[in-house]
This record gives structure tokens, C-alpha cells and sequence, in this order.
């Protein structure tokens, strides 16, 4: 996911929170009977790009058909390769699009084609 690193275990707390976040972890390890380096061997870290872009307005571009359309081919582009998010920051006036892949080149052209769509309908204000 993104860099942000939250995990929210709901059960126990309504945000982020790292010392449960370990405590889970380090239940995992016991009941596997396992270190953490063996639990994560089957993991494969991707490069990431995430970029940041201001719109006029957010839903309007979450909801344009080009931009669907283009977080669509990016999905079929990837498949099971990589993923695709595009969400709204719960922080800021931004729409935040991440792109997980292969490689870094990748993730820049489909990131970037995304935010062409958002360019071509007219809801780009600015990409920070």
C-alpha cells in the first residue's frame, strides 16, 4: 500500500496504530512458529511512484468516465503484475494517484497517463 504504513485494526483501535500493529505482527511469528524473514520470503517489494494532484474538483474527477477509463487500462495494463490506486487524500485538497509495478517505468507511464485524463477533461489544477 502507500508509504503511510497505516494499519488500522478496528477490533482494537479507530487509527493507525504501531505498537498493535507489532504486537499482531508478533503474534503472527509465534503462532507460525517462524521469524519475520520467513513469513515475508514470498513477498515481492515493487517500485511505486505516487504522485500528488490538485483538482478543481475531486469527486467530479473520480467520477469522470475518461479518468475511469484510464485507471481501467493501467489495471488491464498491470494485471496481476502491479495495481492501481486513485483516492482522494483525507488530509489534503488532493487526489492522490499510486501506481505498484514491475518497474519504475511503469509506474510513470501509467501514472502519468492517468493524470493526462484528469488534464484532457479539465479538472487538473496543479500536480505537486
Amino acid at each position: 500500500g502507500e508509504q503511510s504504513g497505516h494499519i488500522i485494526f478496528s477490533k482494537f483501535a479507530n487509527t493507525g496504530d504501531g505498537l498493535i500493529t507489532a504486537i499482531k505482527l508478533m503474534e503472527v511469528m509465534i503462532e507460525a512458529k517462524s521469524t519475520l524473514s520467513k513469513l515475508t520470503e514470498p513477498v515481492t517489494i515493487y517500485p511505486q511512484v505516487l504522485k500528488n494532484v490538485a483538482v478543481i474538483d475531486k469527486d467530479a474527477a473520480l467520477t469522470d468516465g475518461a479518468v475511469r477509463r484510464a485507471v481501467q487500462a493501467a489495471e488491464r495494463s498491470l494485471g496481476e503484475r502491479g495495481r492501481v490506486l486513485l483516492r482522494k487524500s483525507g488530509t489534503e485538497p488532493l487526489l492522490r494517484v499510486m501506481v505498484e509495478a514491475p518497474t519504475h517505468k511503469e509506474c510513470e507511464q501509467n501514472v502519468d497517463a492517468i493524470i493526462e485524463a484528469m488534464g484532457v477533461s479539465g479538472h487538473l489544477a496543479e500536480v505537486i
